[in-house]
């Protein structure tokens, strides 16, 4: 089991989404769904993503807004289908050290509590930034659910 840095620090965002936990892993662990959704930016979503959702395998993405892009790429660390997906992430925006993301899913009914914890950020500045970005990726996440795939 990974235990972050509590010192740190961290983001943590919850939302309730209106999908089962399955169909959300999915958008969180298949490329060609991951494109439909993963960006930090507000707007329109731009992403190209590979992932092998699998203990020591790696994804990557790139997501562009207009004149801006962030590239980020990282390793997965734990991978509990429907429940718990435990990856690293690291990029220019985490100052190229390497972070560490969790997704908790929990079942209610015809919709899922989302828990992420974003750790061992370097920076408050980049803990700020970061609680943006994950803000419109989840407000993106939310959208894509309401959406056939």
């Amino acid at each position: 089991m990974v235990h972050g840095d509590t010192t740190a620090p961290t983001v943590r965002i919850r939302r309730r989404v209106r999908a089962g936990a399955e169909q959300i892993f999915d958008l969180w662990t298949k490329p060609d769904l991951m494109v439909r959704w993963m960006s930090p930016f507000p707007g329109a979503v731009n992403c190209k993503a590979s992932s092998d959702p699998r203990p020591g395998g790696a994804f990557s993405l790139v997501m562009s807004s207009g004149e801006a892009s962030r590239e980020v790429s990282g390793t997965y660390v734990q991978v509990d289908r429907p429940r718990k997906l435990v990856f690293t992430w690291i990029g220019p925006l985490t100052n190229n050290v390497n972070t560490l993301v969790t997704v908790e899913l929990n079942p209610h009914g015809d919709e899922t509590d989302l828990v992420l914890t974003h750790e061992r950020l370097p920076t408050t500045a980049i803990v700020e930034g970061h609680t943006r970005g994950w803000g419109n990726i989840l407000d993106h996440l939310a959208d894509a659910v309401s959406k056939d795939f």
